[in-house]
């Protein structure tokens, strides 16, 4: 034996010669651990409501073809979304706090792609009598059209451009959003059992009246006049619309746009045209009248424009045309500055008198926003500000009509109106069953959110959730809830590009997204914040070994009559998947 001494070896020691199930421990506690699944920041911040959460863990348990389905229930363009999403779920990813964010769009890309890879869906049968119809087929039509097919709907999508897919297919450049990827994944969307009728506007072609003979109608007309800027001379030769540029452009046209051009404006549409311009082989100038800070434009994009040779004129905005000869010769600029806030949230600019300059160029090409045309629709669908109004389920003043997208006060990305487009589902689906006399829930749409203020997820609403739940509650789970000590840092991987000399020589798709292995290899980084899966750790860190797996292999049990409420196993757990309780509550 060691010798005890005052300065080292072996204390005496207490030295029990039965098993420690005699004693009880469980008679000690106040407090219980219990598993609860709450709900990822990603998940809650995604605007079209997917458990990013979930198909990231099916990912890591090898089970591919079930996170591509769970991915479908609630998003119909992956491929889409993985290439033009804004993707606000990764700067609400808690890694972002512990390294970097998870890749979450080169993720959900990775799977898009797989997923047009497969054999055409199988049309669900459709279950209901009643007839809706769509009118417009962009992010917001489709995404209703989609939804309600699943359903067991039957809709009819009537889009007044040649071909479907709305500002998707006219306002996104082929180089962020290539056409056989948009013309595929419309193509899965009409084989759920979606008709899409083209080149039919309603309102001149089929007046407005004939849609009373469909139970339910969604408007997602989509945005496509482009708004004035007011500067002096905006109707003469050379000044066009950043829109109906992107419109001949994404035709197949190629236009003439001079050596020199002048982009008026600071969001996507701005973007796209200055880069687009760029293709054409001009100069280009960005002239945005607030900071870079304030401008709407994705980041990516902004960074790639850059990388492009795009040039920026920050706090600068058009005033007048100049011209010379009769010909355009370039826009007059006046020097802003920074003021207060406006409605927007971001500070309003005020001209300066100093500081003006003549931006020299050959077309302006005018990029401030778009504005609705809602002529069509009847006096009694209320609007405001070329809006409609709608509630939280897409409902309008009409009890038949729906609306969602651009037409109403939504952020206008793709993603919001894919959100759009499935909230106005639901809500179709819960008014129809209402005036059929069906049983249906009392009014509460945040029961199917994700979190407090996430989109809906049609999962919940339709109650069929085919991944198994430790007591879900709909509450966001954040990073100072986890205990990151168990995970290991990892280096985000960074999406593939075409080369500096590729990039300006045509068209072709610039993002290269990640490799498969590569995109498996990021979903390993997913944290799979509050939701318990299977790590084992409770089980090992508890001292009174009263966590042990359950019989069906799924999750674990506690044995309460040993656990003493020591909070060791919530303490350790990493996702913040369990939480203390007080004892009998």
């Amino acid at each position: 034996m060691a010798e005890v001494g005052p300065h080292g070896g072996i204390p005496p020691i207490s030295v029990s010669s039965t098993s420690t199930r005699v004693n009880r421990t469980g008679s000690w506690k106040y407090i219980r651990p219990v598993y609860q699944d709450r709900v990822a920041p990603c998940n809650a911040g995604c605007p079209v409501g997917i458990d990013i959460e979930g198909y990231m863990n099916l990912l890591r348990e090898d089970r591919d073809d079930e996170a591509m389905d769970l991915l479908l229930r609630e998003n119909p363009m992956p491929a889409v979304t993985g290439r033009v999403c804004d993707h606000p779920c990764e700067t609400h990813c808690n890694r972002r706090l512990f390294d970097e964010p998870v890749s979450i769009h080169a993720v959900e890309r990775m799977l898009g792609d797989r997923i047009l890879e497969r054999d055409p869906p199988t049309p669900v049968a459709t279950t209901r009598n009643e007839r809706v119809a769509v009118v417009g087929s962009g992010p917001a039509g489709l995404a209703c059209g989609y939804h309600l097919a699943r359903l067991g709907y039957r809709t009819v999508l009537y889009e007044a451009a040649p071909e479907p897919g709305g500002m998707l297919r006219l306002g996104i450049p082929e180089y962020r959003l290539p056409r056989e990827i948009l013309d595929a994944q419309i193509e899965r969307i009409r084989a759920e059992g979606v008709e899409i009728r083209c080149g039919v506007r309603v309102g001149p072609d089929v007046p407005w009246g004939e849609m009373a003979r469909y139970d339910a109608v969604f408007v997602a007309s989509g945005a496509h006049q482009g708004r004035a800027t007011g500067m002096e001379g905006e109707d003469s030769e050379g000044v066009r619309s950043g829109l109906h540029f992107l419109n001949e452009v994404n035709a197949g046209g190629r236009p003439d746009v001079g050596r020199r051009v002048v982009v008026v404006g600071g969001g996507n549409t701005a973007i796209d045209c200055a880069r687009t311009a760029r293709r054409l082989g001009a100069r280009v100038l960005v002239l945005y009248r607030r900071t870079r800070v304030e401008m709407p434009a994705i980041e990516e994009e902004i960074l790639e424009a850059e990388r492009e040779g795009v040039e920026f004129e920050f706090l600068a905005a058009p005033n007048a045309v100049a011209r010379r000869n009769g010909r355009l010769r370039g826009v007059e600029c006046i020097r802003m500055v920074l003021g207060e806030p406006d409605d927007s949230g971001r500070r309003r600019p005020v001209p300066t008198e100093e500081g003006q300059f003549t931006a020299i160029t050959d077309t302006i090409l005018t990029a401030i926003g778009e504005i609705t045309d809602l002529g069509f629709l009847p006096p009694d669908v209320h609007q405001e500000r070329w809006q409609i109004v709608v509630d939280e389920l897409g409902a309008t003043s009409t009890p038949v009509v729906f609306a969602g997208g651009d037409v109403t006060d939504s952020e206008r990305t793709v993603a919001h109106a894919l959100g759009d487009g499935k909230r106005a589902a639901l809500g179709i689906d819960r008014f129809l069953r209402s005036v059929a006399g069906e049983p249906i829930p009392a009014v509460d749409p945040g029961k199917y959110c994700l979190g407090p203020e996430g989109n809906v997820s049609m999962t919940r609403w339709r109650d069929d959730d085919p991944l198994r739940r430790n007591s879900p509650v709909n509450e966001v789970i954040e990073f100072e809830d986890m205990n990151p000590d168990h995970f290991q840092h990892a280096d985000r991987h960074s999406d593939h590009h075409l080369s500096d000399a590729r990039t300006l020589a045509g068209f072709d798709e610039v993002n290269q997204g990640l490799g498969r292995d590569e995109a498996a290899a990021e979903a390993l980084r997913c944290m799979n914040c509050g939701v318990c899966n299977q790590c084992e750790l409770c089980l090992i860190f508890c001292p009174d070994m009263a966590v042990s797996r359950s019989e069906d292999g799924f999750g674990f049990v506690i044995d309460m009559d040993y656990c003493k409420g020591c909070g060791v196993c919530a303490a350790e757990c990493p996702r913040g998947a369990m939480v203390m309780t007080r004892e009998g509550l």
